[in-house]
This record gives structure tokens, sequence and C-alpha cells, in this order.
């Protein structure tokens, strides 16, 4: 047909396509797909029928029929593919056609989908009106729309459809590739820390050569010894003097406070024996009925003379002081023999094979359920199985964990990892913490130095450091004030 009102001019005769046999349906993938929303069936019908040989770029069109805005809503959401919409303005409301392009371009976000607005009742929506409030493509009165004018006008709708959807191809494939180019990046810097890495394993091979060049292996081997021997050594000859300290000075407490108490023992032994000759004397008074009262006010009056003397009242009052304190003397050589005990034990204990990776992801285990602020961060590279003192090397990374999360005050993130290269472990504990002063720094292994740790013995680093110079390792400390500090640990491995 010619046009497509609904009275059709009589000079526009009707043109119906020849009927074609033998021809297979194309596919869907091969027809762009046609939405016509129209509350009359004819313009359904018409448009179907001039439409129906249509081809563009070798693909025809698949017909989507809705006859109210409540209907092209329904299909619209469930074909997304749609390319082109021919809309009428007017169909069970005024506006239903101009909310159905509302709702393609607000509700379904979709932007690609042409829309051509189709009235026969302009007066309803003015072109100028719609243009601007509305995102559409083109709009039409339907007694201008032949036949012609409807194939030109769709050809160009998906021409602009054709496009739209290539350009968001391009978009998608340029998004594919910066994502994959952030990849080969991300891949780049590890394979640069890698090779950082790798030079430094290297500079260090070289220094190693160099070094056994110059000694003979002979010298090294016992330097080497004799080095591990004072260090294993050196430890608990610090606790012992500071162990012996506070033995001797409970000790001196203790014989001090059992000297007041065995002068206070002579002292009420003093006062019940007066008590007894006063008891005597009243007794006896009572039996020989002679008047005694003068000498029982002697022995009252001496009795209370002899109560100012010793200071009864006081010497009450500091009594239980006194025991306190001899209970507390007894404590502090009772803990500081269990200090002893422990620090002895280190080279008593078994070894027994010990994944240390395993080991520290079972405390951060233990500790992630108590401290949900911490951020562990691990890289713990394949290292293998040595052959320490278990429980205390577990104990030994146990302190170093527990340091650091005091360090972060139960808040922040703390990097461990463990590296294998020139038969060494080497494990690194970082916290981004409270730090420690310059000063301080020398001390940190000093038995019994708390630093700015309230509440704890001041035992952790020192213990520490013994269980591995124990194992022939090595534990360094560096940390600067208010940025943070790293331990690093060395273990020889097996050959």
């Amino acid at each position: 047909m010619t046009n497509l009102n609904k009275t059709s001019p009589p000079d526009e005769p009707l043109l119906f396509a020849e009927e074609k046999t033998n021809q297979s349906r194309p596919s869907d993938e091969d027809r762009f797909k046609l939405l016509i929303v129209d509350d009359e069936k004819e313009v359904h019908a018409m448009t179907r029928l001039v439409l129906s040989d249509y081809q563009y770029q070798g693909k025809g069109l698949e017909f989507l029929s809705a006859f109210s805005g409540k209907e092209a809503r329904q299909i619209l959401v469930k074909h997304s593919d749609i390319a082109c919409c021919l809309v009428d303005v007017v169909m069970e409301t005024n506006e239903a056609g101009l909310e159905v392009a509302r709702f393609i371009r607000k509700e379904t976000a979709n932007k690609n989908i042409r829309i051509i607005l189709r009235t026969g009742q302009p007066g309803k929506a003015p072109e100028k009106d719609v243009i601007l409030n509305y995102d559409i493509n083109d709009y039409k009165e339907k007694t201008e729309l032949t036949s012609q004018k409807l194939f030109t006008t769709l050809t160009t709708a998906l021409r602009s459809y054709l496009h739209l959807v290539e350009l968001d191809k391009k978009s998608a494939e340029i998004q594919s590739k910066n994502i994959r180019l952030n990849e080969e990046i991300a891949r780049r810097i590890v394979a640069e820390s890698n090779l950082t890495k790798y030079n430094r394993s290297l500079e260090r091979m070289i220094e190693n050569k160099t070094q056994r060049l110059e000694t003979a292996l002979k010298t090294l081997e016992n330097t080497e010894e004799q080095l591990f021997t004072a260090q294993k050594t050196a430890m608990l000859p610090g606790l012992s003097a500071t162990s012996l300290d506070t033995i001797e000075h409970s000790s001196k407490g203790m014989e001090a406070n059992l000297k007041k108490m065995e002068d206070f023992r002579h002292q009420m032994t003093s006062l019940l024996d007066k008590y007894a000759n006063l008891e005597t004397i009243i007794v006896s008074h009572g039996a020989s009925h002679d008047d005694g009262s003068s000498t029982a006010r002697d022995r009252v009056d001496d009795i209370l003379a002899y109560k100012d003397e010793i200071c009864l009242q006081t010497t009450l009052e500091h009594y239980p002081e006194i025991i306190e304190d001899s209970r507390q003397g007894i404590q502090n050589i009772s803990t500081t023999i269990e200090d002893i005990r422990l620090f002895i034990s280190i080279s008593d204990e078994t070894r027994t094979p010990v994944d240390i990776n395993h080991t520290i992801r079972s405390l951060v285990d233990a500790v992630d359920t108590q401290n949900a602020n911490i951020d562990f961060q691990m890289d713990l590279q394949n290292i293998p199985v040595l052959s320490l003192p278990q429980e205390s090397v577990t104990r030994a990374l146990d302190e170093i964990i527990d340091n650091a999360i005091h360090a972060v005050s139960g808040q922040g993130i703390i990097s461990i990892a463990t590296t294998y290269q020139n038969s060494q472990v080497e494990i690194g504990f970082s916290d981004i913490g409270i730090g420690i002063s310059e000063a301080a720094l020398p001390l940190v292994f000093t038995p019994y130095f708390k630093g700015w740790q309230k509440g704890k013995k001041g035992l952790g680093l020192s213990f520490a450091k013994s269980v591995l110079f124990s194992c022939n390792g090595n534990l360094q400390v560096q940390s600067t004030l208010n940025e943070g500090t790293t331990v690093t640990l060395t273990l020889p491995a097996e050959e």
C-alpha cells in the first residue's frame, strides 16, 4: 500500500507483493526484529504486507506486534534485540506511545533500538514537543508515510541501529583488550619483581663465592661454629643475670621480713608471759582473799607500758603487709625459676619435621577468629620441611605475631612471607604499627625489657632469638618509630 493512514487516498491504489513459492523461511539470526505498536489491526496487517519482502544487507524482517502500550512493554522486556519500533502515539491513552518510548530509554536503558513514532492525530502530540522531550529517532504522520517513505525511514533506522551495535561491539573489544593489557602489565610487574629477587640472589651468590675464595673452608666452618656457640649461650646468661638479681632481691626482702616476724614473735611471747603473771596474781588473790589489787594494777600498768614500747597496734597493722610481701617474693622466685627452665628446655626438646608454612597458617587462623580487624597478607612460598624443636619454634612464631598485633593496636595490616634460597629459609614479619625508637632498638632482646608493651613479661623476642640460635639460625629486627617493624628469621635447610 502507499500509506498507512486509516483511510487511503483514492488516487493511490493498494499494492500487494507478489507471492513467492519454494522459498525457505530465514532464521531469526538472518532477520531484523521490527516491533509494530498500534491499537488498529489494519495498521499491523498493512505494515506487514508492505514490508513482507523487505531486505537490508541480505537480512529480512521478523515482525512483532503489540496492540497497546502494556503489550509493547512486555515484548520489549522479552526481546532485548529489537532493532526498530514503529509506535503509534495515541492508543489506550493519548500518550501511550510516548510512555513506550520513555520505557525503552529509561526502564530498559536500551540506547540502540530505533524508535519511530507514527500518529494519525498530530495535535495530541506535536512534533516539536515530542522531539525535544523524548529520545526518539523519527516522527511521522500516518498520512505522509507512504510505502516508499516507510522503506526509506526503516532503512535509515536499521543503518543507524547497525552502527550502534557495531560501536558497542568495538567498545566491548576495547574493554576486553584493556583488561588483557592490565593483566599483562600485572604479569610484567610480577616478572620484574621476580627478576629483582633473582638479581639479589645472584649478588649474594657472588658474595658467597668471593668469601669462599678469600677464606679457607675449614677456618670459616670453625668461625661459624664458634659464633653460633657464642650466640646460643649469650641469651641464657643474660636471662640468668637478670633472674639472679630478681631472686637475690626477693631473698633479701624475705630475709628482712623473717627477721621482723622473729622480733614480733619474741615480743608477743613476752606479752603473753606478762598476761600469764597477771592471771596468776588474780587467781591467787581469789584463793587467799588477800588484798592483791595493788599488785594486779602494777601488772596491768606494766603490760600497758610494754604494749606502748613494742608499738603493738602498729605491729598488728603491718603484720599482714609483711606476710603479703613475703608471699610475693616467693612468687617472684617461682616465676623466675620457671623462666630459666623455659630457656633451658629449648636445647632439651626433641627435633621433629616441621612445616613452617602450615604452622604460620595455624597461628594466623587462631588470631583471625579473635581479631577481625587484623588483615594478614601472606606470601608463603615453597620451602622445605625442617627438623626443629616444634613446640619451641611454634611458641617463638606466636610471640612475634603477638608483638605485631600489639604494635598495630589490634587493627591494621601484618605481612608474613617465607622464601627459600641458597639453602636458607627466610621468614619475614612486617607491620605498619607504632614502631620502636632508635634508643630502644638495641634492648629488644634483653630479657624482661617490655618497652611500650604494658602487661607483658618482656621475654618474647629474647625467647624467640634463643630458639633460632639453638637451630643455628638468626633473628633480626628493623624498626622505625611510628612507621612499623620488620622481624626477619633465618634457618639453615639441610641439603
